[in-house]
């Protein structure tokens, strides 16, 4: 049988690098974490806060024009446009991410390992290193969607609501501790929960594990702290570390807190390499015989 019989036919286009293929895993990884309905329930829950947020923000650009003193009592709430607001704002939204990358973990990563999905992926031209940004990239995007995107679409709206645009220069730490935290949650969310689903990839083990990993560090870390009246000890909660540094991207942590942000840093980065070491260990077992 001839080959145009067979349905093959030669290709005359322009060959394009691997490393698009990274953008494909992306838009392919997405399209199932939408489909699920956990994610639209998290989601929704992340939308109450933003619109919570953002309806506050709206009445106190409302009242400020009107009353002064009620403006400064909603300035209590931190729900004004300032740095420490927004810092919150996002670690809110980030609890809310966490209980999603749980799920999402054994969907993007666990899946691939149960079905056979990354034997498939490596089949077809994508290298290992290929595969391993894409899903990165994957995880990345849905921690940005959750974050970073709704804290800019605060910083816009309390700019614009603003008596003018002044308030857009005259906070550019602002902008740059939504950028700056939001990069950290997704750099650090994405290794470890991509080096847990690699060695963990049922979903319930991996649910257990992820949260598990946060709640059992944090309070490990406060009763080392009381036993041993060090707060060195509260290195080990990893949450509390990236809210320390996205708190030092807004300008809003005290210097001479301990631990400092620099300590949070050297914890993180090296969370981060590990989990980058365990995940490269873990897709290069994968052997794909052609």
């Amino acid at each position: 049988m001839q080959l145009t019989q067979a349905g093959y036919r030669t290709w005359d286009g322009e060959r394009r690098s691997p490393w698009w293929g990274c953008w494909s895993l992306v838009r392919v990884g997405l399209m199932l974490i939408v489909r699920r309905w956990v994610f639209w329930i998290l989601l929704g829950l992340g939308l109450l806060n933003f619109l919570f947020h953002f309806a506050f923000i709206y009445l106190k650009a409302t009242i400020v024009v009107q009353n002064a003193n009620m403006a400064r009592f909603l300035d209590n709430y931190k729900v004004t446009g300032s740095g420490q607001a927004y810092a919150d704002f996002m670690f809110a939204q980030a609890t809310i991410c966490a209980l999603l990358l749980a799920f999402a973990g054994s969907t993007l990563i666990g899946s691939d390992y149960r079905q056979g999905g990354m034997v498939f992926c490596l089949s077809r031209g994508i290298g290992k290193w290929h595969y391993i940004v894409g899903k990165l990239l994957t995880i990345a995007a849905v921690v940005t969607i959750v974050t970073t995107i709704p804290a800019l679409i605060l910083f816009i709206e309390y700019g614009t609501l603003s008596n003018s645009f002044a308030y857009f220069i005259d906070n550019p730490r602002v902008l740059c501790g939504i950028l700056g935290y939001g990069a950290v949650l997704a750099v650090v969310q994405s290794l470890m929960i991509f080096a847990i689903a690699a060695w963990v990839p049922r979903t319930v083990p991996l649910v257990m594990t992820w949260l598990g990993l946060f709640v059992l560090l944090k309070g490990l870390a406060d009763a080392m702290r009381a036993i041993d009246d060090n707060r060195y000890w509260l290195l080990l909660g990893i949450w509390d570390d990236m809210h320390r540094i996205g708190r030092w991207c807004f300008g809003s942590l005290d210097e001479s807190t301990i631990p400092s942000a620099g300590w949070c840093v050297t914890v993180l980065a090296a969370i981060c390499a590990a989990s980058l070491g365990l995940i490269v260990r873990r897709v290069k077992a994968v052997e794909v015989v052609s």
